[in-house]
């Protein structure tokens, strides 16, 4: 039996990770969703090894929710792998705070890296709080750098755009806040890229989230390819509601 390890180094917060069955693709190499929701949950993770609850922060009027995602793919981890994220906050920049991660193999190398961008918010009004008026504690500006370039907003064609087909939201994709949970979004955008790309390597993997998806709503799927690159952008009654973008080789 396996005894998984959790520790800080300082400002990186360290936890191990089990690759089960269920979080593999018929590949047996561990789903993008997959990745994304442990990396979700591991800052939650160091924020209440740090004293700082998600309920604590729910008492306090004051979240974090996720904005942008950027991962960078050396290789897949497979099922029954442990690997290792580590990951420390980035500092402020332009009223969001920055979060960065390595995934760590089994043979101590890197085979994810990735940024995260996140907004503070009331969780009653929604209304967006400055990271200077966060309260709970300091954010963390590390000095580390990561070889791994912050998402910023994805630009894309909009009169290249065509009609994919649509998505309902049921109540199995929601989380514990009522909404589509973040790492969803990653499967409900691959299920609508074209079936050749399933032979190609993934590099990369953007994503912006920028309106929150409930139970019942509708989500109209569009994409275009572009060189490697592949678009897949979700409306809700004509608004954005997020837009990713995959890099294959």
């Amino acid at each position: 039996m396996n005894i998984l390890r959790t520790w800080h180094d300082n400002e990186v917060y360290n936890k191990e990770i089990e690759i089960n069955f269920r979080d593999c693709d018929n590949n047996k190499k561990v789903k993008l969703s997959a990745v994304m929701g442990f990396a979700s949950d591991i800052a939650g993770k160091d924020y209440t090894a740090r004293g700082f609850s998600h309920d604590k922060m729910v008492e306090a009027k004051q979240v974090f929710i996720l904005a942008r995602y950027h991962f960078h793919f050396y290789k897949m981890p497979s099922v029954d792998d442990i690997i290792t994220f580590r990951t420390w906050e980035k500092g402020i920049k332009d009223g969001y705070v920055l979060r960065d991660y390595e995934i760590i193999d089994s043979n101590n190398e890197s085979c994810i890296l990735a940024s995260s961008t996140w907004l503070i918010i009331n969780p009653d009004t929604r209304k967006i709080i400055k990271p200077r008026n966060f309260t709970l504690t300091d954010i963390g500006a590390s000095e580390k750098i990561l070889d791994c370039e912050h998402c910023d907003r994805i630009h894309f064609g909009e009169e290249k755009l065509v009609a994919l087909g649509e998505r309902i939201i049921y109540n199995t994709d929601l989380d514990a806040n009522g909404h589509l949970n973040n790492a969803n979004y990653a499967n409900i955008a691959i299920d609508f890229l074209p079936g050749n790309l399933s032979d190609k390597i993934l590099t990369d993997f953007y994503i912006n989230y920028v309106r929150e998806a409930k139970l019942k709503e509708v989500i109209k799927l569009f994409g275009y390819k572009e060189c490697n690159d592949f678009y897949i952008i979700g409306k809700i009654e004509n608004n954005l509601c997020f837009a990713c973008k995959f890099v294959y080789i």
